[in-house]
């Protein structure tokens, strides 16, 4: 049984990021994804939007939280990427993800056109300054299609995994709660 588990999760994890698709009451595809993230987007903010969260004020407690595993600190849920980066979303913010490299400086914030835990939603990143970097069509909990401003896709996250259109693995995360 272990052997036949094992087979079938390999032969999944070897499809190209694309051709994962969800399927229930409706079908979304990395093609159908791209339009929904790019209807009617806002490419940029203002240049002091995200001014109070251009340092992390929480740096030490985040971090060395994430470096035990510990994905939610006190007001705030945690998930910590595979190059060292992390993300912050605040539990009485659900419309903000600040992400932070590993000196706590901020590098992007998504904003999102739904509260996290309502799919699906889109979520646009901006740089500190307002500038939009990327987006993301949130499906489910467990994927999301990252797309870069040319509207090409970056990646497909499946679980914990994110997939370029090869069906190589880019990126990690320990995902926040």
């Amino acid at each position: 049984m272990k052997k036949f588990l094992f087979i079938i999760l390999t032969l999944f994890l070897a499809l190209p990021a694309s051709a994962l698709i969800l399927q229930g009451n409706a079908e979304i595809n990395a093609e159908v994804a791209r339009e929904e993230t790019f209807s009617n987007v806002n490419y940029a903010l203002g240049p002091n939007e995200f001014k109070d969260y251009w340092t992390d004020p929480n740096h030490l407690a985040n971090y060395s939280a994430l470096k035990v595993g510990n994905n939610k600190v006190a007001n705030r849920y945690l998930a910590l990427f595979s190059d060292g980066t992390y993300g912050v979303r605040y539990m009485n913010d659900p419309y903000h993800n600040y992400y932070y490299d590993q000196n706590g400086k901020l590098f992007k914030v998504d904003v999102l056109n739904k509260p996290f835990n309502v799919y699906p939603h889109r979520s646009i990143a901006y740089n500190k300054y307002g500038a939009f970097k990327n987006a993301t069509y949130v499906v489910s909990k467990d994927e999301q299609y990252l797309y870069d401003a040319n509207k090409k896709l970056m990646g497909h996250w499946v679980d914990n995994a994110c997939y370029d259109a090869q069906g190589n693995v880019l990126m990690l995360r320990k995902n926040a709660q």
